[in-house]
């Protein structure tokens, strides 16, 4: 499996689905088998998916409807189902488990054997650099929760960063829009980092401000009353370089598969019971009707 485009894990169940083609020769015909073979293939798949969605609600802290959707199964081949009826299995029978495309470009960090090191310019708020956003400091100053799923809501960062370039932006009924924006360089744990911050607003004190003033006759005069910042500068979202993720949907994915393909005896042994009455019945109203 690729962690660079997509993610797509086949489950090969063609050995377990043979295993009972004697079975079902022997009794009801090969085309019957080849249509249970079929049917099997699909059922460990639709399986799996749910599985694997399950998996999902259990790992993923943020386990977003558009995510669980992404999952996907590939239906049986016609060709596979020809080589079952042909005696071979050149061309394989299968069914593969997979996630779209556009969602694999951030699932595919949470697979592999080792971690894997997410850089800029894939998937993300930003191309030139991850963004990694501080929540308490977005709630605080700017009124701004996450979505449902954890997520940032659609357009804030856009909201931001036109703040940030000196360009109105919408005005906003809360306090909190009092807060200016800025992107500049921070220290954090020694080492310079690019950040989004939010600068606190200033309010008077109560005192007035003073200063001397040659200009008027070398005195002191009284200009304005003095002003504090009322909190201190806050992150709203770090830049970072590059990101690590621990592939904790591999086991998951891998375990939902094997609990899907282990339902091929129950699903073989249904289908044959099925088409063993079936026949039963017809060849008793056969014999009612002769």
């Amino acid at each position: 499996m690729s962690t660079t485009n997509r993610v797509g894990i086949a489950a090969d169940v063609a050995g377990q689905i043979m295993d009972w083609r004697l079975k079902f020769v022997s009794t009801v015909g090969e085309a019957e088998y080849r249509r249970a073979a079929g049917w099997a293939v699909d059922e460990v798949a639709k399986h799996a998916v749910l599985g694997i969605r399950k998996q999902f609600h259990k790992h993923l802290k943020s386990n977003t409807p558009w995510t669980e959707s992404a999952i996907k199964y590939k239906r049986s081949s016609p060709a596979g189902l020809n080589a079952i009826e042909a005696g071979t299995n050149d061309a394989g029978l299968f069914s593969a488990v997979y996630v779209m495309p556009r969602q694999s470009t951030y699932l595919k960090y949470l697979f592999g054997v080792q971690d894997n090191v997410r850089l800029p310019g894939d998937v993300g708020l930003a191309q030139d650099k991850i963004l990694i956003p501080w929540w308490d400091n977005i709630k605080l100053t700017q009124g701004v929760q996450p979505t449902q799923y954890g997520g940032v809501p659609r357009g804030f960062l856009a909201r931001l960063s036109r703040e940030v370039a000196g360009t109105k932006a919408k005005a906003r009924a809360s306090t909190a829009s009092r807060w200016g924006v800025y992107k500049g360089t921070i220290t954090l744990h020694g080492q310079p980092r690019l950040a989004y911050i939010a600068r606190p607003p200033r309010v008077p004190t109560g005192e007035t401000q003073q200063i001397f003033s040659n200009r008027r006759g070398g005195r002191v005069v009284t200009v304005g009353r003095k002003m504090r910042h009322i909190d201190h500068p806050r992150i709203l979202f770090l830049a970072v370089d590059r990101a690590t993720y621990k592939p904790i949907l591999e086991r998951p994915w891998e375990e939902a598969c094997q609990a899907a393909a282990a339902r091929i005896p129950e699903i073989m042994a249904a289908q044959l019971a099925d088409n063993l009455a079936h026949a039963a019945a017809k060849r008793g109203g056969t014999r009612m009707a002769a």
